[in-house]
Parts: C-alpha cells; structure tokens; sequence
C-alpha cells in the first residue's frame, strides 16, 4: 500500500511539471546557419542544399524529411527556395552563411512531400546533461564544457527547439548534484526544474570510452512519463542530435498539422473575458498568426463574449492543442449542446 502510494504520488508530481509547459514563439524556422570552409560558387551550392534540409528538419519536425522523393528533387534547385544570404565571420569560430528562404514556398513542398507542418509556437527545453570521464561527473555546461555545451545548442537550433540551459548556479547545485543526474532519479530532476517554469524536462548522462565514443542516453519528461533513447556515437555532435530529436519527434508528433490531409476546415471559437477592442485585437493577431490558420471572421459579440470562426488547416482537436500553448487562452468546458472551442481570455 505504501508503495502504491508513493508511485502515485511521484505520477502526480512528474503530470504537474509537464503541465506547466508553455510555448514560446521561434522566429527562425526559415532561416538556416551553416559553417563554411570558403566563400567560393562550390561551396554555396552545398550550403543552398543543406540549408534547405535544415529549415524543412525544423518546419516540420522530420529529422527524416529529406528522405522524401519530393525532397531529394527539391534539393537539387535550393536556389528557388533561397531569399538572401550573407557570411559572417567571428574570431575562432570560423567563417558561417546565414540563408533565409521563402516561407510560403517551403511550406509549399512541405505538402507535396506529405510532411506536416509544426508551429511556430513551440515549448522551451530545460536540459540537464552531466558528463563522466570514468573519475567524477559534471554538469555540461558554458562554464565547464564550453565545446559540448556550443554543440547542444546548435543542435537545437537547427531543430528550431528553445534550448534552456540550467544556471548551475548555487540554488542548481542544492537541488540537483550530479550524482542523483547520473541516476536520473526522476523526482530530483523534476525538483530541480521547478524554478525554470514553462519548459519541457529533458535529461542525459554521457560517458566516452577509451576508444572514443561518446555512449549514454537521453530521457524526456512528456505527457506525465518518461521516454529514452540510447546513444553510442563517434561524435558529441550526434549525440546531441539525437537528444533534439527525440524532442522534435515527441512534440511535433502532437502539435504538427498535415497539409496533405487537410482542407479548409472552419471551426467556432467562442472567447469570454473580452472587456474592450483591445483585448479583441490582441486575442485576433495571436490567431491569425498560427501557422495553421487561415482567417479569422468575427460573427457575434455579446457581452464581454467574442464568437469566431476560424479556417484553417487543422481539425478541431489539432487546433485547440495549438492554442492552448499561449497561456492567455484558457480552456473552458463547454456546455451541452455546444460545438466548437471555448476559452477564457486572460489579459
């Protein structure tokens, strides 16, 4: 009975942090940044190509999606997706291109090529990763492991992932010691991560053999249980990758919409709470921007209670999972009788 207890207490911590996991708005999916040996025609060509395969990875969620036939055609003319580029050059970190391509035009080949379409609106991810070199263990961060720690987060960049780092400051240390990281003991982590509110929860541990390689796993917080996927690699870089896209796949799996699939579906929105223009502006320009919507059409307002119909590409299940990633749009029950969505709008 004890144990039955404390395992439904520990399900009952582990479903209250995921809950609290909100979304924050990444402003660069269609823009890709890669690192160069030159400025040469050679070397551009490729960029355009591996460019293109990032910013579809990151559009759609699909650490696959270049596989696909349409893809692999579309790949070979980059250039007809590519809006601007330019080079940037830093100390020590070598020359890089900036690509920027059509967004229209990507999500364009997204629904020839049967891949979905993953919002903008997309949850930060709290990491902790803690290294061992077979003497003692240690949190890989910018201050111990500068190296590793650049190569996690252009991991998630290239996935379009807000990547949350912990401070590792002295709060960090008393709450989560490498040890218990180590262990992956789940409700240390979950306590530790409570400060950083609004983010997903992903945990690794990494070790490197005396041959080289890199050999651990990654575990994510998701939906109350815990996911993992083991890694043994040549490369830090890839086991990085394969933390992000155990992330990318989890979410984008839930939040994606299929163009392929999908028609002009319209959808009632009711909003209560709405006291003044204002409040109707702003909850209307948060709409309107998803990915997945279309149009939105006022039809009645009564009171301080706005109905909407919205058009768009996701059905009603898809697009309700969207908009309550913006904490300010409240689920309500509705009322029997009632068809649509109903939110309560908080300024």
């Amino acid at each position: 009975m004890l144990r039955r207890s404390l395992f439904s207490l520990l399900v009952t911590v582990l479903c209250g942090f995921t809950a609290a996991a909100r979304a924050e708005i990444v402003v660069d999916i269609y823009g890709a940044r890669l690192p160069v040996v030159s400025r040469g025609d050679i070397d551009l060509a490729a960029a355009r190509r591996d460019g293109l395969a990032q910013v579809l990875v990151k559009a759609s969620g699909d650490a696959a999606a270049a596989a696909r036939p349409a893809v692999a055609a579309a790949l070979s003319e980059a250039d007809r997706y590519l809006l601007s580029y330019s080079y940037v050059e830093n100390d020590g970190e070598g020359l890089w291109l900036r690509l920027d391509y059509d967004e229209r035009a990507v999500q364009a080949l997204l629904r020839s090529a049967g891949l979905p379409l993953w919002t903008a609106n997309r949850p930060a991810v709290l990491v902790w990763l803690v290294y061992s070199d077979g003497v003692r263990r240690r949190f890989v961060g910018p201050a111990d492991m500068p190296a590793e720690a650049d190569a996690l987060a252009y991991s998630f960049e290239r996935r379009g992932l807000p990547l949350q780092l912990p401070l590792l400051d002295l709060q960090d240390v008393a709450a989560l010691n490498p040890g218990e990281a180590w262990r992956q003991s789940s409700a240390a982590l979950v306590d530790a991560s409570r400060r950083y509110r609004g983010t997903e929860l992903l945990a690794g541990r990494v070790a490197r053999t005396s041959a080289g390689r890199w050999v651990g796993d990654w575990r994510l917080l998701y939906g109350g249980r815990w996911l993992s996927q083991p890694v043994d690699t040549a490369d830090f870089a890839d086991f990085a990758d394969a933390g992000s896209d155990l992330v990318a796949r989890t979410v984008a799996g839930r939040y994606a919409v299929n163009l392929a699939d999908s028609a002009d579906l319209r959808h009632r929105v009711i909003l209560r709470g709405v006291r003044s223009y204002g409040d109707f502006a702003a909850a209307r320009q948060i709409l309107e921007g998803l990915e997945a919507v279309r149009r939105v059409v006022p039809e009645r307002l009564v009171g301080d209670q706005v109905s909407l119909r919205i058009e768009a590409d996701a059905d009603l299940v898809q697009l309700a999972r969207i908009i309550e990633l913006d904490r300010r749009f409240v689920a309500v029950p509705a009322a029997a009788g009632e068809f649509g969505l109903l939110y309560e709008w908080m300024r």
